[in-house]
């Protein structure tokens, strides 16, 4: 039969069970609205291609594009330190799930001993017949505990431990994200800059043909001043973007 102090004990720990320390967590409500600008052709488009969420680079279908953004994912510095964060963040969780079962341990020494003839007890012990004078001695010890949580302190730490490491792998998840279109926002940018930069150099090639038309004619006497000088003009001013688009294209 249990005694009075235990068994009162466990009755107090089976009625605390049920309490913990401060309120349960409680998802907050984020009111979004039904529909975002633009969500009509994004759903026209996830209706006629789905793309691959965990690759979604991939359609736009450019090779170079992807050869990219893998590569800076494979060579960024943050992304290189996720892994480390999220297995601190388990090895957290894996500690504060520790806590809440009980606890072992187990040591054990052994010694071996030499009694000395030299001594008094050891001539004493000597001249006594069939005398050993090596002794062995071992000692073994088990423990055990467990932490009663009779006011939910750990179970409140299991709870934000599991919070902590959810949150180390959504860090993990938006980090390759926005290293991602970081990417593809710069290859995006330097792509746009060829463009512009294939349109102007046709431009300028257009007008200087046609200035030289114009000069042709103009020499025949068969153009007048004004219109060599608009021409002149146009040129001038498809040159003038040209320029300014070579410039920021050798910055980059």
């Amino acid at each position: 039969m249990l005694p009075r102090r235990t068994l009162a004990m466990l009755i107090s720990a089976s009625l605390s069970a049920g309490c913990a320390i401060g309120p349960d967590y409680v998802r907050p409500d984020m009111p979004l609205p039904e529909r975002y600008l633009g969500q009509a052709a994004v759903d026209q488009r996830h209706a006629t291609a789905s793309a691959d969420l965990v690759a979604w680079w991939t359609g736009f279908g450019d090779p170079q594009l992807t050869r990219f953004v893998i590569l800076a994912l494979e060579q960024n510095l943050d992304l290189a330190q996720v892994p480390a964060r999220v297995a601190q963040a388990r090895a957290g969780l894996g500690a504060a799930n520790a806590a809440l079962l009980p606890s072992g341990n187990i040591n054990g020494q052994a010694a071996r001993t030499y009694q000395s003839v030299e001594t008094p007890l050891g001539q004493v012990l000597d001249s006594t017949p069939d005398f050993d004078r090596y002794g062995n001695a071992c000692e073994v010890n088990l423990g055990a505990s467990w932490e009663l949580d009779l006011f939910g302190g750990l179970r409140r730490g299991r709870e934000a431990a599991l919070a902590e490491y959810q949150a180390s792998e959504a860090d993990a998840t938006a980090t390759q994200l926005a290293v991602a279109a970081q990417a593809v926002d710069i290859y995006i940018s330097i792509r746009g800059l060829q463009a512009r930069l294939d349109v102007a150099h046709w431009q300028v090639q257009t007008q200087q043909d046609l200035l030289s038309t114009v000069n042709l004619l103009y020499g025949k006497g068969l153009a007048a001043e004004y219109q060599r000088r608009q021409v002149e003009g146009a040129l001038a001013q498809v040159q003038a973007p040209y320029r300014f688009s070579r410039q920021v294209w050798t910055q980059r």
